[in-house]
């Protein structure tokens, strides 16, 4: 009995075992695989005089799927373009681009005169709820397993300016993602989705016969085999020719732009002129998902031949003349590409392989397609070979592997970058990084790899992702930051993980038994473990994961100059640099900064700044010290910070008693803020909670009553301040916001602020109407007399901008805080009424109140296409402002002023906003009234104010997501 048990036992465990390992088998491969194949015919026709294509596609779709299909989703990407109401103008506005949002409608693009048929009958098609550039064919009969059906349908195309990966600029035409073309449907179903331009495609395998009609001087580069002998020999001649036309290029350019400055025309403008007559170029192509075109009338072609170990390979460069410079080696860098990755993943299938430089209005680097690829931006030598080594990759990574790009980008970019690298290793003993957010800095304080330092970053403040989501579940910099670069720093852990020979084999057989189908993360998976026999199930967990890939070391402190971004895994930098600060009495402050700030942020910082007033003989400065809490949804921040500086002195008093008093400030200001996200992390809205106390120690004027012996001391004041805000900020592309309620309470009053901030644009880019409303209510804490207005005066909300007295917080700088006459005295800031007037030298400002006061603040710049400022070669930052308010003086019996206030004029920003001069021209005529009293002379340039914000000098952003 107990024999049989046992026996039984182990029968069950084995059965277990067994279902156990099918079912782990199967839910990590695609079994029983199977593919559905699409033979598209195109004939289509450029037009180049109002930038569009006309063409008729056949298609013969073949179901080679177990299912009975009953209909067919199609994209009509190009409809993308269409208005501003697609996913891919929505994306674009989230990733802070509104140059499509506001493009006018030539600029715009879409696909009609569609009549899709089967079989020669028309048929019903759905138009998709979501998205215009997807519709589903109602399929006239059941399309059954291994059953084809033939779709046919003309087409006809209006190309958008080229903002994303196709369209047009001026007579370059990229023609990407252009001809309707049916949906993925695979194991998983179907895969119907918009056009973005952040998340790439997924297609069917098949083959293309294309016939494309052009003038007869437009020089093509296309996917595929080009069938017209005589063009074929032209562009291989052109290439062998290229030093010889190349000189009459660069004349023809020059030329050009000669005339482009007189005729006050831009250089793209005087191209050549169509040809009359037109050609049309047969291409064919077998064993791909997609087919492109370009074309110009400009391009120069180098050609030459890769030989493979089992055939040649045709290799062209197609490029501008003005790029001749740059892409003199372009195709050398082509052929070594092709060399490398037939090297490390498989030998390359086709016979021809072109990179083309492009003209766009938006994107730079690169874009891949079938056999073809395009390049734009201004790259040059070992960067322009890393770009174009790159996307001609992507002739296995996303071409011959064809993987669900949307929902699984690192399986292409991520692996493809991992590649480049190794290519750029072996061939030039380096990698390129991109300088972004670092170009200016030093390089020997840079980081060897400034994309792994950000993406480190990312992950310390827990703003990164998981290498696998879809493409458009990414932020904009984790998109670059955690598909190319972590997905990247993966495939190198799994290289190390296997070792380098085993690695290899292993890609290869993945390679092999994946080319021209679509893997999924886990038949890549599948395959790495049954070629290596080894488990790489701990990796494979770090795809879903936002951690780390690397282990945390133990850091050791190192002293250094200025700043260092280098190995900052291994050490925390104590910096020192010099500090420079200056203000009307201190004069010039010198001094050292010595902080703890680096990359990744760590959790406690410090900074300290001791500065030696030349103009007082006395030791100053700042110091701050601050401990993080990150997490997913918030930020929190506990802080302290001091500040010691000369804030006035008796020059402006005449010192009777024959020495000179400087008063000085003492400030510490403890603070705990709170910064909390939305859940999505795409969001660009953000809440900020924050309490500070301000421990103030003033310098005061104290003078005497002796009328023979007028001496003028000082005493020192402590004042406290206590400051709740509470905030909310999005920085959307299209109409930001920012609104925040400020509530400070003093030892006798409480002073409530609210500032809502809007931007309305009327244009592309930054143009547009800034609206900044103030609302305030001052409450007193003890019974309202003549006394306590007076020694609270200077917390009175005002109606103009107020000066340093008033900045009594001691937040903004002021270059002469206390300063009553010379243009330190004109200086403003952003507070309260925010008027550019002012009535300074009154006993109480105009407009001031200790009651309620609101105000309306208007500023923009002048339209673009009414600006007269445009005739200029450089940009003129002149803005237009406006600004109305009114208080509750004004609405009580015999009021001496009136009901509403306003000023208006210009204003001109300079260094980055840094400086802002107001040039008030209309006025309230209490204001005019105060000039023409207090100043008879230069009366108009004490009417001019300006503010100074130095935070756009800060190092408070390494990143927009990073903030310091």
């Amino acid at each position: 009995m107990g024999n049989t048990q046992e026996f039984k036992t182990k029968e069950m465990r084995f059965f277990l075992s067994i279902f156990f390992l099918f079912f782990i088998t199967n839910s990590f491969c695609q079994k029983n695989y199977w593919q559905q194949e699409v033979h598209y015919n195109i004939d289509v026709k450029l037009n180049d005089k109002d930038n569009s294509l006309s063409a008729f596609e056949k298609i013969v779709y073949i179901n080679h799927s177990p299912d009975t299909l009953h209909f067919i989703w199609f994209h009509l990407w190009p409809n993308a373009y269409k208005n501003d109401r697609t996913a891919f103008s929505e994306q674009l506005l989230r990733n802070g681009s509104n140059d499509f949002y506001f493009s006018n409608e030539d600029a715009r693009g879409y696909i009609n005169q569609l009549d899709f048929k089967i079989d020669d009958s028309t048929i019903e098609v759905k138009q998709d709820s979501a998205n215009i550039d997807i519709v589903m064919l109602i399929l006239p009969k059941p399309l059954l397993p291994q059953d084809s059906v033939q779709i046919t349908t003309p087409f006809h195309e209006k190309l958008p300016n080229n903002i994303s990966r196709g369209g047009h600029v001026f007579q370059t035409y990229q023609a990407t993602q252009w001809y309707p073309k049916p949906a993925v449907y695979d194991s998983k179903g179907w895969h119907p989705f918009p056009y973005l331009d952040q998340g790439e495609f997924y297609s069917e395998y098949g083959s293309f016969d294309v016939n494309i009609t052009v003038p007869k001087n437009y020089i093509v580069a296309a996917s595929g085999y080009l069938q017209n002998e005589d063009e074929l020999a032209k562009l291989k001649t052109l290439g062998s020719q290229k030093p010889v036309l190349q000189a009459n290029y660069i004349e023809f350019k020059n030329n050009l732009e000669a005339k482009a400055k007189l005729e006050k025309k831009t250089f793209e403008q005087l191209m050549p002129a169509s040809s009359p007559q037109t050609k049309t170029l047969h291409y064919i192509l077998d064993s791909v998902h997609d087919f492109a075109w370009f074309a110009s009338k400009l391009f120069i072609v180098q050609y030459d031949t890769v030989q493979l170990s089992s055939h040649s390979v045709n290799a062209f460069s197609f490029y501008e003349p003005w790029q001749e410079d740059a892409w003199n080696k372009s195709v050398g860098y082509v052929k070594d590409a092709v060399k490398f990755y037939s090297k490390k993943i498989g030998e390359y299938p086709y016979g021809v392989v072109s990179a083309v430089e492009g003209n766009t209005d938006g994107y730079s680097d690169g874009m891949e397609y079938p056999t073809i690829t395009l390049i734009t931006g201004t790259s040059a030598g070992q960067d322009l070979d890393d770009v174009i080594t790159h996307e001609v990759g992507h002739n296995w990574l996303y071409g011959i592997l064809g993987t669900n790009e949307r929902d699984h980008a690192w399986m292409d970019e991520g692996m493809n970058t991992f590649y480049e690298k190794e290519y750029c290793l072996e061939k030039y003993g380096s990698t390129l990084s991109d300088v972004g957010e670092f170009e200016g800095l030093p390089k020997n304080k840079l980081p060897e790899d400034q994309e792994k330092l950000m993406l480190e970053s990312f992950i310390k403040i827990n703003k990164s992702q998981p290498i696998e989501m879809t493409s458009d579940s990414f932020t904009e910099a984790n998109y670059e930051l955690v598909v190319y670069k972590k997905g990247s720093l993966w495939l190198q852990q799994l290289q190390q993980q296997l070792g380098n020979t085993l690695f290899d084999s292993c890609m290869h057989e993945y390679f092999e038994a994946w080319k021209f189908k679509h893997p999924y993360p886990e038949d890549f998976k599948n395959s790495i473990e049954s070629t290596s026999h080894q488990s790489i199930d701990t990796l494979y967990n770090k795809l879903f994961q936002t951690t780390s890939l690397f282990a945390p070391q133990k850091k050791q402190l190192k002293l250094t100059a200025l700043f260092n971004f280098k190995k900052t895994d291994k050490y925390n930098y104590i910096s020192v640099l010099p500090a420079i600060g200056a203000n009307a009495y201190d004069k010039i402050m010198v001094g050292l900064l010595i902080h703890n700030y680096q990359l990744p942020l760590n959790k406690f910082d410090f900074l300290i700044a001791p500065l030696y007033s030349t103009g007082v003989n006395t030791l100053n400065g700042v110091a701050r010290l601050s401990y993080n809490i990150f997490s997913k949804r918030s930020w929190l921040e506990f802080s302290a910070s001091g500040e010691k500086f000369t804030m006035n002195s008796t020059d402006q008093n005449v010192p009777i008693n024959g020495n000179e008093l400087y008063l000085g400030v003492r400030r510490i200001v403890p603070s705990v803020k709170i910064i909390l996200y939305d859940k999505d992390l795409r969001s660009t809205r953000k809440w900020t909670i924050q309490a500070r106390i301000f421990l103030l120690n003033e310098d005061q004027f104290v003078y005497s009553n002796d009328t023979l012996n007028p001496l003028v001391t000082k005493h020192a004041v402590n004042t406290n301040i206590n400051q709740l805000k509470l905030g909310v900020i999005n920085t959307r592309s299209v109409y930001p916001y920012d609104a925040n309620l400020q509530i400070d309470q003093g030892k006798e009053f409480i002073r409530a602020g609210f500032t809502w901030k809007y931007f309305f644009n009327y244009g592309a880019g930054k143009d547009g109407l800034q609206a900044r409303f103030f609302a305030g209510k001052f409450f007193y804490l003890v019974p309202n007399s003549i006394i306590n207005q007076y020694d609270n005066a200077r917390y009175d909300l005002n109606m103009t901008a107020p000066n340093g007295y008033q900045d009594y917080t001691y937040s903004d700088y002021f270059a002469g805080r206390n300063e009553f006459s010379g243009w330190e005295s004109q200086q403003i800031m952003e507070r309260d009424g925010f008027f550019k007037v002012g009535t300074p030298l009154l006993q109480q400002n105009a407009g001031a109140s200790d009651n309620w006061l609101m105000a309306l603040n208007l500023s923009g710049n002048i339209p673009h296409v009414v600006n007269p400022l445009n005739i200029f070669p450089f940009k003129i930052p002149l803005q237009l402002f406006v600004d109305i308010g009114t208080n509750a003086a004004a609405w009580q019996n015999d009021p001496a002023t009136g009901k509403f206030l306003y000023d208006a004029g210009f204003q001109l920003s300079v260094l980055k906003k840094a400086i802002t001069v107001y040039v008030p021209v209309f006025y309230s005529s209490v204001y005019s009234d105060y000039y023409k009293s207090v100043f008879a002379n230069n009366r108009f340039w004490h009417t001019v104010s300006f503010s100074i914000n130095l935070d756009v000098f800060k190092l408070n952003k390494i990143n927009s997501e990073i903030p310091l």
